[in-house]
């Protein structure tokens, strides 16, 4: 009964951070601060599951199958709940359920681990780790299952529960190409603290994984046979950047994740980012990358600290706990969630109900803000497409405009053309304008 109750208080605090990210993220995507890149994409992709078809999206191009950007066939299993609720939304609950998930793991090893209020307290801690909230915070990505995968596998490792953290392990590599890295260091750690065998096999898989799926399966989907991000360029550069990204991932943990082995895993996912000349990939802002090393991280630092407690009753390892989780409440001000503004947005208000007046089934080229509004019930592509398909609704959001995927000139070039198109501005509410062709 003893550990039905802290395992209550565990699921608890994890129905709660289901219950924030869920809102946040749809609260969000109302404010029109979701993206057609990347929520649009994903939602294409997964009503096309949803219909039993393969994974297109119009928004990449026509025809386009998505197992030919990235591998992540895991997305298949959220086809059944698109069908209960055929909208953007399920895909950010789904998400926040995944997030959930994970908190979960992380506390209940936290708590068998440390006493019942530290193992609470960094169970919070980690619910409220900037990395998961930044996850939260731009729109939806495949890397999402990732997460609750690697915080039990982790858990599993710290526990040496070997049978159960190779079982963990191995569907990451349905998750994305790359978690093949990842895969094959849990393999690394199990050869080296567990059996061998098994260790083996699981880090012969991860690293078989990434030359079958970036040489044989994405160019199999991929219409140019190839795999396109293969020009991607790796350079030494903005070591400033690069250095605050770790501080700011040893600075959630205190740096106790450092006193434990199973920090090592984190290595290769990480330093695939550090040798990146893409300043997203060690961005701290409102990024995915970082979610993936937040169960790595937060159970190499519980570990550390069991084996702290267990080395005798010192009054820092007993307080440690705590003051992860005051590093984690003092850190909030900078983060997505407590810096939003929960209030409602009558700008977003009167954009939706712009966007009424195109009927189900059009086809719409929108703006980058707008595409995941329609992409429920409309087939969206971006504008202006440069493949030429035809359209007969136009809708962007004048106030709100970025470079993705477009250019802003290139937005005015092609608005510019569309009355010599035969288009004619049908509405507009507040910098949102909407063309139609007859």
């Amino acid at each position: 009964m003893r550990i039905e109750g802290r395992n209550a208080v565990t699921g608890g605090i994890s129905i709660a951070f289901f219950v924030l990210y869920a809102s946040f993220s749809l609260f969000e995507h109302a404010r029109l601060r979701t993206s057609g890149y990347d929520l649009g994409i994903f939602h294409q992709a997964i009503a096309s599951y949803a219909d039993l078809k393969a994974p297109v999206s119009p928004l990449k191009g026509a025809d386009y199958n998505l197992l030919g950007d990235h591998f992540h066939p895991v997305l298949v299993v959220l086809a059944p709940l698109y069908r209960l609720w055929p909208d953007a939304g399920v895909l950010l609950v789904a998400q926040a359920a995944l997030i959930a998930l994970s908190v979960f793991a992380v506390g209940r090893y936290a708590v068998r681990a440390l006493r019942p209020a530290a193992g609470h307290a960094v169970t919070v801690a980690y619910g409220l780790s900037w990395g998961l909230q930044g996850l939260a915070a731009f729109d939806f990505h495949e890397v999402a299952f990732a997460v609750p995968l690697l915080a039990f596998a982790m858990a599993a490792l710290a526990e040496e529960r070997w049978k159960a953290a190779a079982a963990w392990t191995l569907p990451l590599l349905l998750v994305k190409e790359d978690m093949g890295f990842t895969v094959a260091a849990i393999g690394v750690y199990l050869f080296w603290k567990g059996p061998r065998k098994l260790g083996a096999g699981v880090a012969a898989a991860g690293l078989a994984a990434v030359p079958l799926t970036l040489l044989v399966l994405i160019p199999a989907f991929n219409r140019a046979g190839r795999y396109p991000y293969s020009g991607t360029e790796f350079a030494l550069t903005d070591p400033v950047g690069k250095a605050a990204l770790l501080g700011w991932l040893l600075l959630i943990t205190l740096g106790l994740c450092l006193r434990s082995p199973l920090v090592l895993i984190a290595v290769p996912s990480l330093g695939l980012r550090l040798l990146s000349g893409n300043p997203l990939y060690w961005s701290t802002g409102e990024v995915h990358y970082n979610a993936i090393l937040m169960p790595v991280l937060f159970t190499a630092a519980i570990s550390g600290l069991a084996a702290l407690r267990a080395a005798g009753p010192r009054l820092p390892a007993r307080l440690a706990p705590y003051a992860v989780l005051l590093t984690a409440l003092a850190l909030l001000p900078s983060t997505p969630v407590s810096s939003y503004s929960w209030r409602a947005d009558p700008h977003a208000r009167a954009a939706r109900k712009l966007l009424e007046r195109i009927p189900d089934g059009a086809t719409v080229a929108a703006g980058n803000n707008l595409v995941p509004q329609l992409t429920g019930r409309t087939t969206v592509v971006a504008f202006p497409d440069l493949s030429g398909r035809p359209y007969t609704w136009v809708a962007l959001d004048l106030e709100r405009r970025s470079n993705t995927p477009r250019t802003v000139e290139e937005q005015d070039a092609a608005l510019a053309e569309l009355p010599g198109r035969g288009f004619r501005r049908l509405a507009s509410a507040d910098g949102v304008v909407l063309f139609h062709r007859p």
